[in-house]
């Protein structure tokens, strides 16, 4: 599934590739990954210019030049990849696909629960899951002092609030096996045992290791818009790792089960509460 710093990159190579073309015709072929009647959706978005790609948890939004906005989500995995015009797609594989006045096109492909949705002029807020999504962690107003006020109450453990979307956007379990190993957390320690250091040290392993993920073009099955594939799975420091030395101790990274996911962490770097 894709997570925070995938999107971004997604979303970075699709402004790039992407900006100021426009819309001239779009193929359904999964009508119930939209939010709107199919003819609807086409109705409103063809002639439509595309003037900005950004992030927002783990959506792209793309802006349009009439003030409205397509939020597309990826769900479980998939692509949205840059074709030419001489190609010819799959209907049973590609969700929706925007054909361009100059004859490029963009397919959107996902696998589970993606969404190619038209928002209307400011109801970006209303989304009805984007509204939901938590705080941005890359955004300036993540300070140590935010998150401190974020976790105050929280009883639950670290892990799981940091996979909370609804608390936090963008971070899934690929990321926060790393994010935990620089903040020296392990995964089932509760949110209100956390020291000011423990929290600083969260602070600094969320921005480290989400930037580490948008540098490296992404994580494990993850491509931009020209299928260029992330990298950040070569260097990461102890997740998916098991057995493996710890970078920082020599310590064997182990494995284990916590709630519905799988963590991986150096059982000296991340003593068990």
């Amino acid at each position: 599934m894709p997570e925070l710093p995938d999107i971004v990159v997604l979303a970075n190579s699709m402004n790039e590739a992407l900006r100021g073309k426009v819309i001239a015709e779009v193929t359904i072929n999964q009508p119930k990954c939209l939010n709107v009647p199919p003819e609807d959706f086409s109705t409103r978005v063809k002639g439509r210019k595309l003037e900005r790609f950004w992030q927002r948890g783990k959506w792209v939004i793309a802006d349009l030049d009439d003030g409205s906005a397509l939020a597309l989500n990826l769900g479980m995995g998939g692509e949205m990849r840059l074709h030419g015009p001489g190609e010819n797609l799959d209907p049973k594989r590609e969700r929706v696909v925007f054909r361009f006045k100059d004859g490029d096109q963009l397919w959107i492909h996902h696998w589970w629960f993606g969404h190619v949705h038209i928002v209307p002029p400011g109801e970006l807020d209303a989304h009805p899951q984007i509204s939901q999504t938590g705080q941005e962690p890359l955004a300036e107003d993540f300070t140590v002092e935010r998150l401190a006020d974020m976790l105050s109450g929280k009883s639950g453990r670290i892990k799981t609030c940091l996979l909370d979307q609804k608390f936090i956007a963008g971070i899934g379990n690929v990321y926060v096996q790393d994010i935990l190993w620089y903040a020296r957390l392990h995964p089932l320690r509760k949110a209100n045992t956390l020291t000011k250091a423990d929290i600083e040290r969260l602070h600094g392993g969320i921005q480290r290791t989400l930037r580490e993920g948008i540098n490296s073009g992404g994580g494990p099955g993850e491509q931009d818009v020209w299928g260029n594939k992330g990298t950040y799975m070569q260097n990461r420091p102890i997740g998916y790792r098991t057995g493996e030395p710890c970078p920082a101790c020599g310590a064997t990274i182990e494995e284990l089960r916590t709630g519905q996911t799988t963590s991986y962490i150096c059982p000296k770097c991340q003593p068990a509460p």
